[in-house]
């Protein structure tokens, strides 16, 4: 890092690791609150309001690119406030500010650039910019000179758009309430055929995403209707992706998502919510078909996050990089010399298994993909590959690791939670459980402040930012899959105490629906109710979850009340199906009478 200026930033005294990553540039970065806004207000600038997290590999290339480049710093230091955000400790701003990018490009991602007045309100936005002009994307320092001389020559058009972005976002929440009816699930089956890949699974063509909550959706539409062909996509997906690049044939676990339709190069970043989320959908997947592959990732996935991912104190971290010293997937591919050094005479066998050649398929280099004639059977990787896939990664514990955010997010950590009991009870693994009740506990215990507020994660000996309303719900799920597991009573009672906060803090009774933030909570320009099911779970699909869970627990009706006014508020489920998973999870439990949803 090109560390040429006298001292560190504004973000020096920050404990979140992707603020300290950014600590030294030359940007005078702030972190979000008043001190910045204030003095953009002073001296009336408008903010640069990036957005990212630690394990981003887009995030990395623009810092090396632009914010350590001194004179695109100087541009930004003297035309505006500069502000970064880890958008794993404040999603409620990413949420705010990529869907106020969306709606004035139509497309956002990370890192997330928004321009803003210095009330927060966005004017202009993008996500990555080059260094240089480049297939047709204007340069970084172009760009601010551009937005800067618009703020001050043309601040009429300035407020007309912030006008629209206040209209447009403020305006999401009003919602038609819809017939909680199969019919419903049925739109969203049939989008599933038409956006399905019948040839490698998953859904769209190009980079593909694991999607794995509307995965669960089909599993379990398939349980209630019976319709086989929602069970051969979730097969065929979770077969292809086990099978793929995507998973980390070594250590276990799975990549964020592909950049290959065949999902054999992946965009290497480990993020826990996936891993979770994944392993969960795999115990399920299994349960369901009988499939040993199915078996082996799930528990693979689950190991890996005990090893790998969990703090000495408990509780899980949040992600892994993708890169390592600035080379993404530098850890995770391999060259066919380095097989052969590692396993003598039988690396011919372990390469010809994992399609690894001298032109390689990424930079040079081979990903772990299990060959074509290989993938044609659901079969768990056979006993001799398994072996040496345990001399390889002994091989590979030799090389630099990837970077751990090692921040303890509660709302991961109930997803976390969840999958640790789920597999439990699937495959009697009783360590499974022994870590889902550990991991409940140092939530539980370290993650409440002195009122008895959740936070939202842990951090090197305590936690400070507030949780948000997606922490509650899933936390409250976690424990509630061990009152699954166990039939202890203890985690029934603590999740509706979670449940009855959570009520409290973030509902809003003439909506019918959840607040993202609560009312104990800083106010932005819009109070923020993602209702998208993105990443992981939104908090108003989630708490659906956890209050029908609870009603079916405790026969309270004011439990199933609230999950069904959730529900029944969702009119857009038919419109983008496949960005609604866990709401529509959530009807089939509903309409099925399940016992058990997720």
């Amino acid at each position: 890092m090109a560390n040429a200026h006298r001292h560190a930033n504004h973000l020096k005294d920050q404990r979140s690791p992707y603020l300290k990553q950014h600590e030294m540039n030359p940007v005078e970065w702030y972190p979000w609150g008043s001190e910045a806004l204030e003095r953009a207000k002073r001296e009336d600038k408008p903010l640069i309001i990036s957005i990212g997290y630690a394990s981003c590999h887009w995030c990395h290339v623009m810092e090396r690119e632009s914010f350590e480049d001194e004179e695109t710093a100087r541009i930004m230091n003297e035309n505006f406030i500069n502000i970064k955000v880890d958008r794993e400790e404040r999603p409620d701003l990413d949420s705010l500010y990529i869907k106020a990018v969306q709606a004035m490009t139509g497309h956002a991602g990370w890192p997330l650039t928004v321009f803003a007045t210095p009330d927060g309100v966005p004017f202009y936005g993008g996500s990555y910019f080059p260094p240089e002009d480049l297939r047709g994307m204007p340069s970084f320092r172009k760009v601010l000179l551009a937005v800067s001389l618009a703020y001050r020559k043309n601040r009429d058009k300035i407020e007309t758009v912030t006008a629209d972005v206040e209209r447009t976002l403020g305006g999401r929440a009003e919602i038609a309430p819809i017939e909680l009816r199969g019919e419903v699930a049925d739109i969203a089956y049939d989008a599933a055929r038409l956006y399905f890949d019948p040839v490698y699974g998953g859904f769209g063509r190009g980079t593909k995403f694991p999607h794995s909550m509307f995965l669960n959706f089909l599993l379990r539409y398939h349980k209630r209707t019976g319709r086989e062909e929602a069970l051969s996509m979730v097969r065929k997906t979770l077969s292809a992706m086990a099978r793929g690049g995507i998973y980390d044939h070594l250590g276990g676990g799975f990549h964020r998502y592909s950049v290959a339709e065949n999902w054999d190069i992946p965009h290497f970043e480990k993020m826990l919510y996936d891993n979770a989320l994944l392993s969960l959908l795999y115990t399920d997947a299994c349960e369901q078909t009988g499939l040993g592959l199915y078996r082996e990732v799930a528990i693979d996935t689950l190991s890996y996050l005990i090893r790998e991912m969990r703090g000495e104190m408990g509780g899980f971290y949040s992600s892994e990089d993708a890169d390592v010293e600035g080379v993404e997937g530098a850890f995770y591919v391999w060259g066919g010399d380095e097989i052969l050094e590692a396993l003598g005479a039988e690396a011919e066998r372990f390469m010809e298994f994992f399609s690894v050649d001298e032109e390689g398929n990424y930079e040079g280099k081979n990903t772990l993909r299990v060959n074509r004639r290989e993938r044609e059977t659901d079969e768990p990787v056979p006993e001799e590959i398994r072996k040496m896939k345990g001399r390889m990664l002994e091989a590979r514990t030799r090389r630099k690791a990837p970077q751990v955010d090692r921040k303890i997010i509660t709302a991961w950590n109930g997803l976390a939670i969840s999958a640790l009991s789920g597999a439990s009870g699937a495959f009697s693994r009783r360590d499974f459980e022994d870590e889902a009740k550990r991991t409940a506990r140092f939530l539980l215990s370290s993650l409440r402040d002195r009122d008895g507020r959740m936070l939202r994660y842990f951090l090197d000996g305590s936690g400070e930012v507030k949780g948000m309303l997606e922490d509650y719900a899933l936390l409250a799920e976690g424990l509630l899959s061990i009152y699954d597991a166990t039939g202890e009573e203890e985690w029934l009672a603590e999740a509706e105490r979670l449940a009855g906060r959570m009520i409290d803090i973030f509902y809003d009774e003439p909506s019918e629906l959840f607040f993202d933030t609560g009312a104990d909570q800083e106010r932005l320009f819009v109070r923020e109710r993602d209702l998208y099911d993105n990443d992981l779970p939104s908090g108003n699909s989630a708490a659906a979850s956890l209050l029908l869970r609870l009603y079916r627990g405790t026969g309270k009706r004011r439990y199933m009340d609230l999950s069904e006014g959730i529900l029944s508020s969702m009119d857009r489920l038919t419109e983008e199906p496949i960005s609604y998973g866990n709401f529509l999870t959530v009807l089939e439990s509903f309409l099925a009478g399940d016992e058990r949803p997720h």
